[in-house]
Order: structure tokens, then sequence, then C-alpha cells
């Protein structure tokens, strides 16, 4: 696992979502559960329209979790997957979500790292290293060419950001 401090810009991104406990019927890592269903979703609908004028054209995609008020107490988070745009006027099947800019914590996983329980200590080791806090309620996940796939986990990498403000 790689850590560093980095800066992104504000992103607009156009995907599909989910909200509830994506774990209520399948564990983590698995793609029978809602996040893994979410993801098919979005992968279907670009291989369905390969010609989208309002993509970035990178070849990355994005699943960002928004937790709130029934995250702890139920386990419900939103899971949204998509990609980068240049505006919001998306395809009625599609949702447009807005990330601010801001400072982040980069957390590169490599293999079964990926899958690993790295997040329990997110809060006591890897932000206080940075001397720094979580400023929003929400994480990214990005995918590009070298996640491989489920099937393929040891030879992935993904790369987690989250905002963050430092001391």
């Amino acid at each position: 696992m790689k850590t560093e401090l980095t800066h992104l810009p504000a992103m607009l991104l156009g995907g599909v979502s989910f909200y509830g406990d994506p774990f209520s019927r399948k564990g983590g890592w698995d793609s029978e559960n809602e996040i893994g269903k979410t993801c098919l979703r979005f992968a279907d609908f670009v291989k369905q329209n390969p010609r989208r004028p309002y993509s970035c054209g990178k070849d990355v995609s994005y699943e960002v979790h928004v937790y709130g008020e029934e995250t702890e107490t139920r386990g419900y988070f939103e899971v949204f997957v998509g990609e980068e745009v240049n505006n919001a006027h998306l395809p009625a099947e599609l949702l447009a979500k807005f990330l601010p800019e801001s400072d982040y914590v980069k957390i590169e996983l490599h293999g079964q790292e990926i899958t690993s329980d790295w997040w329990q200590t997110l809060d006591t080791d890897i932000l206080p290293a940075f001397h720094a806090k979580r400023n929003a309620a929400y994480s990214i996940q990005a995918y590009d060419n070298r996640f491989k796939g489920m099937e393929q986990l040891d030879a992935s990498v993904i790369d987690v950001y989250i905002p963050v403000e430092t001391a």
C-alpha cells in the first residue's frame, strides 16, 4: 500500500447509482452484491453506448461511496459508478455527480490489499500520518487499465481517494 497527499480539481461525473445496504445479500468484493451490480450496469451502458459526446474520454471509471445518517445505523450509503463528463446534459439513464476540488489522501492498493481491511486503520493510522482528517462524507475509487478484474485481483491496482483537510 502506497499513500500520498494529493490535490484533485473538481470533477463532474456521469453514471448510475444504488442507495441502501450493498452487502445485504452478498459480502464485500463480490460481483453479486449491489456494488458489483451497479458496476455491471454502468459497464453495460458504456458497451451499448460507445459514442458518448458528453464523456471526457478518459480510460478511468470511478466508484464513489457517499455516506450519510443511515450509514452508521443501517449500513446504507450511496454507491455511484461512472466516468468523468464534460457537461451535465446526460441521457435519462444516467445521473450527474459533482465532486468539489479538494486535497485527498491517495491510497494505492495492490492485489490482495484491495480486499483487505486497510480502511479500518484509515482514521487511526493512515490519515494521522499526514496530519489530516476527513473533510467530506465520501470516498472515491479509481479504476483504470491497472485493474484487471475480480478474476485477476493479484495483478490489479486501484487508487482510493479520501477527501481531507490538513492541520
